[in-house]
């Protein structure tokens, strides 16, 4: 719940936010991202 609070996921059309953010991604980028975002850590 305090993700969804944080972001603001209770306003406004998600769906739309949604297509948005990730309108080039698939989910071989969305993990390379991940993965690279983990190996900064």
């Amino acid at each position: 719940m305090k993700f969804w609070a944080a972001c603001k996921l209770g306003q406004g059309d998600y769906l739309q936010l949604k297509e948005k953010l990730f309108a080039e991604e698939t989910v071989a980028s969305l993990y390379t991202k991940v993965k690279e975002n983990q190996n900064k850590a």
